[in-house]
């Protein structure tokens, strides 16, 4: 009767044992799985955050790459317009040349005028 309580009771503690076992390897199993369901969270974060910092760098660089053209279109556009001026002012002179040329044309033909006036 002793040795057959202290069987059953070896064969509960070994049930119990296997039970105990079966379920830590299910928690081990489980935690694996968290773990790694928590990894692939943070990396597919971490690569979208990467994508989006290699598309932001892309677009920084290509709206340096415009800024810098239009600075450089911008310039030309002061350059021509400079020359425009310029050349406004210069037939401003011409124009203002030609008029006191013709004053003294004008001057010297009454002059001429005058004296074949006075001699004829």
């Amino acid at each position: 009767m002793l040795s057959s309580l202290v069987r059953e009771h070896q064969a509960k503690q070994a049930a119990r044992r296997d039970i105990q076992e079966r379920r830590r390897k299910e928690a081990i199993i489980s935690a694996s799985n968290v773990t790694k369901a928590l990894v692939e969270n943070l990396n597919n974060r971490v690569a979208i955050a990467y994508n989006n910092e290699k598309k932001l760098d892309a677009e920084a660089k290509q709206l340096q790459a415009n800024a810098a053209l239009f600075a450089k279109q911008s310039m030309q556009w002061l350059q021509l317009i400079e020359n425009f001026n310029q050349a406004l002012k210069e037939l401003g002179d011409v124009e203002n040349w030609s008029k006191s040329l013709e004053s003294d044309m004008q001057t010297i033909a009454s002059a001429l005028e005058y004296a074949y006036k006075d001699t004829g």
